[in-house]
């Protein structure tokens, strides 16, 4: 599972959360601090979020969680996301099942992690299509259903993302709800790895693919 930052996964607890929020970084905004990032804490940024602007809560759960600009808070990053996702903001939605998840800032609660990750995959957001996908291809928390699992995979991969498209790579390569099909792995893979995808780079490394045919 990942957690949400912009546009859409030290101590073992930190390399934890870096690990969760991996989805969030590949070809997502800027973590630049400046003035112009919106995530960046400041006064103006609380007062609209307490004025009730969605948008402006899930950028400030964004500063309590990850310490932008304010000494870094975790149940209150998860408060602000919660706050943002009860008003429908879908990268908070996804955030929040995240928190649920991983138990950080809330108390561990799998089945409120689903819930939270449906609400935002229902309005397309892809790190929270695949979150419901894996949790079919493991059965995480809902009936082992590989088939569903690709079928999330697929409506993610869809938009272009290179998560999505790598997991496509596996289900195909080791034959999870769908026949297994090398070629089919390697193109997914390769759709993934011209998007700067690491893991798909790797894998492509491995299975001695050079890019071509």
């Amino acid at each position: 599972m990942r957690l949400a930052k912009n546009k859409f996964g030290f101590n073992f607890n930190m390399m934890r959360i870096l690990s969760l929020l991996f989805l969030l970084w590949v070809g997502c905004g800027s973590w630049a601090q400046t003035e112009e990032n919106p995530n960046q804490y400041s006064a103006a940024l609380q007062e609209k979020a307490e004025s009730g602007d969605a948008d402006a809560q899930f950028q400030l759960g964004d500063c309590y969680f990850f310490g932008l600009g304010v000494k870094r808070d975790l149940v209150e990053g998860a408060s602000w996301y919660r706050k943002a996702a009860e008003a429908g903001q879908m990268k908070a939605q996804f955030n929040l099942g995240g928190c649920f998840h991983e138990g950080m800032g809330v108390e561990p609660d799998l089945m409120a992690a689903i819930r939270w990750w449906r609400k935002s995959a229902g309005q397309d957001y892809a790190p929270a299509e695949i979150s419901i996908g894996d949790c079919y291809i493991f059965g995480k928390g809902v009936g082992l259903n590989q088939e569903e699992g690709v079928r999330w995979f697929r409506k993610a991969a869809a938009q272009n993302y290179p998560a999505a498209q790598h997991r496509l790579g596996n289900c195909y390569y080791h034959g999870q709800g769908v026949r297994k099909d090398l070629v089919q792995s390697i193109q997914w893979y390769r759709r993934a790895a011209a998007q700067g995808y690491k893991p798909s780079q790797k894998a492509l490394r491995e299975l001695g693919d050079d890019g071509e045919g």
